[in-house]
């Protein structure tokens, strides 16, 4: 069985790191296995994906469906990015994704 350990996440730059660095964005310490953090990796994966799929969208400003569609897979895999930072956060990573009112 593979061991926990302690790894900071920027949502915004996609950084997983085993050293805080506070300046680099808003970090949330969890405590996650190698296994783990390759699940938020593949998150971050699937995230960007969606993200390159709405932005197909601008160039069609009258196709909202599609826009739409897309838009909401790439809010769905942000939510499921913080609910799995909430659920291998520390106090304090719990405490401020409850504060983003998100969940």
């Amino acid at each position: 069985m593979n061991q926990k350990k302690t790894y900071f996440v920027t949502v915004d730059t996609e950084d997983i790191r085993e050293v805080s660095i506070p300046e680099s964005g808003i970090e949330y310490e969890i405590s996650a296995t190698p296994e783990e953090i390759k699940e938020i990796e593949m998150l971050f994966m699937n995230k960007d994906k969606n993200a390159k799929k709405a932005v197909k969208f601008l160039g069609k400003p009258f196709d909202e469906w599609g826009a739409d569609k897309e838009r909401g897979s790439y809010d769905d895999h942000l939510m499921t990015i913080y609910q799995r930072l909430y659920d291998l956060g520390t106090e304090e990573t719990r405490k401020r994704i409850k504060e983003l009112d998100i969940l």
